[in-house]
């Protein structure tokens, strides 16, 4: 019979005998099985990983015991062999209890039903530091909150208690007796009043106020003796008391019955951790070794979670304190992980280094560790000098990947201001994680550094076009209030930049004339005015543009003076020399971006991607814009300029010829920025309306003008309603009705907007709509802007390929090729007068064109040092043409053709090729069917025409 008066292994194997077997259960886990009663005992609630430990060595919590009995007494009337009557069982004690020790048992159930019974039970414990006297403290206060024996004061006297400690230590005096009785009047006033309950735990560093306790008449006590006598000899009549001593050395005879705590032998240990936490012995045994069978550990190694733990119970280990110490002074917020180096930065050691029980109270996760609910809860108890401690280490911590965030947090806190603003000096870039820290920077920092911080803030904002934010307009107003002129003019330049930033270009000029601004030009060591100048500089460069004088922003980006924008001056540079056709200038600004300042550096990257798009090297534009996107995602760039990166890779996957991952990647970036109309935030209308925008073309190339036009015209509706970004506005409503126009061209010709893409024969009321869009956009563009100009080009290009007529087409396609200034821009137009060449019957003149554009194309391959492949959709637009001009030559012609569509990046474009060979092919040679034989002789004629058995045979019926 076990101690739990059941022989359960006995019971189980009479039960198993005398079960009958249940129809249909083959294959399933036998009723009574051990593995049968494990699942039952989940489905209950109860730890089915117990069911072996209670069967074959009685081991487990009352609860589950409780859990399996009931189970099995079930089982038993369903056999017709009851277990029989059993006693109401005593109400059980805490697990921690049950398992571990019988002196423990003995002091509870003693203290307890003291209690109970209305006395007032005088009791202390004693026993080395992990022998459970804060765990037999935990589990009377609750049981005595229980029964409301009157009032339960829990004491924690360690260390030195009245430095924001338990006991409110009167002003004491100069002489020992006066001490003494100040101590004694301490202890009085936290004495429960009758009837009540004293708990209290007593460490054998006890101090007060620096002093050792002492006695009444002054001189040194043990702190066991000072215990007995002032908290349990002088309570009043009527108040029970338990003191849980660490060391009894000094305890008078006769105080108390005293009861000896030993730490828990292995075998309670193993037994509580196999209940606990359902693992084999094995393991147990290893986690046993790794705590010392240290009974607060091994309670708190099989506890984490529980939401049972009180802080002081945790924080009185001294490991979980150290690492409560270092996540308070890492301010990790709610669900929040921190990184296992900059978790080791702020302990001193490594968390590997943390004993077993102390990590327990932590989940480790891929992006760090995070405290459960337990450790949380304790976290504001921590002392403030064990914090002070740990956010020293952070911030005297060795650099280590994500550290930045925290050792700012971790300054700041302590107030090192002067650190933290040399730090940002040092690393300009981790600015990124100041401005959660303003609030406080602004409230307690002074002078010059906060000046110095305020401009951070602001610069860092700036940066990524959040001049609205408030933090942001906090900063900069805090700058217009110094009192230096200098710091005044810097805070003048970014509200001209923010200016700029919203197309409000009058105001970024009235901005550049204040006064606080004179001066700022001037030569002049400060190193406000320095940077006020460049950025100024950098204004006045970036109103030039806008208006189209490219020559007055190429001098300001020159001016030696921005040499101090450091990264940003690069990147104007490069745009300013991107705008005025000066490629190689262009690349060689945005490559000196340094990988050091990452958005800036995405930016360029985003620059040279969209430069290579219109230069003709797509496949080199694509990865310059996926890795802007990456760029800026790991930065912690804004969503919109991560949505305007994946918009022109989606662009760049189109004129690859996969207009089907361009849309992917066009949904991404529209994911990006908030739902609705554009209501949501600075420009989110114009911003919206430019990825729809930028969708239409790619919407074409999938064979889809209705979804085209339906996304064209929310667009326009956005764009109507643009907010401070009119001048924006205003060229995206222009862009947005030639892509309208293109919707037209499209469904009007019939076919995808892939290339190759040829102009019709004959008239359709989509292309005169088409045609009068185009006129009405041509005869409004009078702008001077390199964008505008590209503008004006493409719609040229596309205004030949609406026109029926051969003539008009050529004279568009002329007047586009007058307008070129690089050789891809050339090929464009050429490939556009070879089309309309050949549809007015001047194959020789059109060829010329072609073999003048395939040199071209050439040159763009070899351009912009390096060699690039070239762009795929103008390249088969090519052979297309040339195919249709040579057409004559029968099955030689498509022999050339078929070889040159090996190359496979053409092969998203050779279903078109093949359409527009096999056109041509039934149009303009005599015998087309013969010429098809030749090509494939097994070909015979039936049911489709030559064009379509062509393309079907040439690229299989997947197309």
């Amino acid at each position: 019979m076990s101690a739990s008066g059941l022989d359960w292994r006995g019971v189980l194997a009479d039960l198993r005998a005398h079960l009958l077997p249940v129809e249909g259960e083959a294959g399933r886990e036998v009723r009574g099985s051990l593995r049968w009663l494990e699942a039952e005992m989940r489905s209950r609630g109860a730890n089915g990983s117990s069911v072996r430990n209670i069967v074959y060595r009685d081991v487990g919590t009352p609860a589950d015991k409780a859990a399996l009995r009931a189970i099995l007494e079930g089982l038993a009337r369903e056999a017709g062999r009851p277990l029989g009557p059993v006693q109401a069982p005593p109400p059980p004690l805490p697990d921690e209890l049950e398992l571990l020790g019988r002196a423990k048992k003995r002091a509870y159930k003693q203290f307890l039903a003291g209690v109970r019974a209305g006395r007032a039970p005088r009791l202390i414990v004693t026993g080395r530091a992990g022998a459970g006297k804060t765990i037999l403290l935990d589990h009377l206060e609750r049981a005595l909150r229980g029964l409301e024996a009157g009032p339960v004061v829990r004491l924690n006297l360690r260390g030195d208690v009245t430095a924001g400690g338990p006991l409110p230590l009167p002003p004491s005096g100069t002489s020992f007796s006066a001490r003494a009785q100040a101590q004694s009047d301490a202890a009085r006033a936290v004495l429960p009043p009758p009837p009540g309950v004293l708990l209290a735990r007593v460490t054998a560093d006890l101090s007060f106020a620096g002093e050792p306790p002492r006695g009444l008449g002054g001189s040194p006590l043990s702190p066991a003796a000072w215990a007995a006598e002032h908290l349990l000899r002088r309570a009043p009549p009527g108040v029970a008391v338990l003191l849980a001593l660490e060391d009894a050395a000094g305890l008078p005879d006769g105080t108390a019955e005293v009861i000896e705590l030993r730490p828990p032998t292995p075998a309670e240990a193993r037994a509580y951790l196999m209940a606990r936490l359902g693992i084999p012995r094995e393991r147990a045994e290893g986690l046993v070794r790794e705590t010392g069978r240290h009974l607060d550990r091994l309670a708190l190694l099989a506890g984490p979670g529980t939401g049972e733990t009180a802080p002081d119970r945790l924080l009185a280990d001294p490991d979980v304190r150290r690492l409560a110490a270092a996540l308070a002074a890492l301010e990790v917020g709610a669900g929040e992980t921190v990184p296992g180096s900059v978790l080791s930065a702020a302990l001193g050691v490594a968390v590997a280094a943390v004993p077993p029980h102390a990590r327990a109270l932590m989940g480790e996760g891929e992006a760090g560790w995070a405290p459960l609910s337990p450790l949380r809860a304790a976290l504001g108890h921590v002392p403030a000098r064990e914090v002070e401690e740990a956010r020293r280490r952070v911030a005297d911590a060795s650099p280590v990947p994500d550290l930045a965030r925290f050792r700012l947090t971790a300054l700041a806190a302590l107030g090192d201001w002067a650190t933290l603003a040399g730090h940002l000096a040092a690393a300009p870039d981790d600015a990124r994680h100041l401005p959660p820290l303003w609030p406080r920077v602004r409230a307690e920092a002074r002078g010059e550094t906060r000046e110095t911080l305020a401009r951070a803030v602001a610069a860092h904002h700036a940066g990524r076009g959040e001049y609205d934010e408030p933090h942001a307009r906090d900063a900069l107003f805090t700058l217009l209030e110094s009192p230096n002129p200098a710091v005044r003019g810097w805070a003048r330049a970014k509200l001209a930049e923010s200016s700029v930033d919203a197309g409000n270009f009058g105001a970024a000029t009235a901005q550049l004339a204040h006064p606080d601004l004179e001066g700022v030009l001037a030569d002049a060591p400060d190193p406000w005015t320095t940077a006020a100048g460049a950025d100024a500089l950098l204004v006045r460069a970036a109103l030039a543009r806008w208006r189209g004088d490219l020559e007055a922003a190429t001098r300001a980006v020159s001016d030696p003076r921005t040499a101090h924008g450091g990264a940003r001056a690069h990147l104007w540079r490069g745009l300013i020399a991107k705008d005025a056709g000066r490629w190689d200038e262009a690349l060689r600004h945005l490559h000196l971006v340094p990988g050091t300042s990452p958005l800036l550096s995405a930016r360029a990257r985003y620059q040279e991607g969209d430069l290579r798009l219109r230069l003709g090297q797509p496949a080199a534009a694509l990865e310059a814009l996926q890795g802007a996107a990456a760029r800026l995602e790991a930065a912690g760039g804004t969503p919109e300029e991560r949505a305007r990166a994946l918009a022109r890779a989606g662009t760049a996957l189109r004129r690859l010829g996969h207009p089907g991952e361009g849309w992917a990647r066009l949904q991404e970036a529209l994911a990006l920025l908030p739902n609705g109309s554009g209501g949501g935030g600075r420009g989110d209308a114009v911003l919206r309306a430019r990825l729809l925008s930028e969708g239409v073309p790619v919407l074409l190339a999938l064979g889809r003008p209705d979804a085209a036009l339906a996304d064209a015209a929310r667009a326009l509706s956005l764009l109507a309603r643009p907010g401070p970004r009119r001048p924006e506005a205003e060229y995206r409503l222009r862009r947005t009705a030639y892509r309208v126009a293109l919707a037209y061209l499209t469904r009007g010709v019939g076919l995808p907007y892939l290339q190759p893409f040829a102009g019709p024969r004959r008239d359709h009321p989509d292309l005169a709509h088409a045609r009068a869009l185009l006129d009405a956009g041509l005869a409004g563009a009078d702008g001077t802007s390199d964008r505008e100009q590209v503008l004006t080009f493409d719609m040229r290009l596309s205004r030949a390929l609406a026109d029926p007529d051969p003539r008009a087409a050529l004279e568009h396609a002329d007047r586009a090729l007058a307008m070129t200034d690089h050789p891809y821009a050339e090929a464009q137009a050429r490939a556009i007068r070879a089309e309309a060449l050949l549809r007015g019957g001047q194959n020789e003149a059109a060829l010329a064109e072609i073999n003048r554009a395939h040199a071209l194309v050439r040159r763009v391959q070899l351009g912009l040092p390096g060699t690039h492949a070239p762009d795929p959709g103008l390249t088969a637009q090519l052979l297309a043409l040339e195919a249709r001009a040579t057409v004559l030559d029968g099955e030689k012609t498509l022999a050339w053709l078929r070889d040159a569509l090996r190359d496979p990046a053409l092969a998203p474009f050779r279903p078109g090729v093949w359409r527009e060979a096999g056109r041509a092919l039934e149009h303009g040679h005599p015998r087309p069917g013969a010429v098809l034989r030749a090509l494939h002789p097994g070909w015979e004629p039936g049911y489709l025409r030559v064009r379509d058995a062509l393309a079907l045979l040439e690229t299989g019926p997947e197309g």
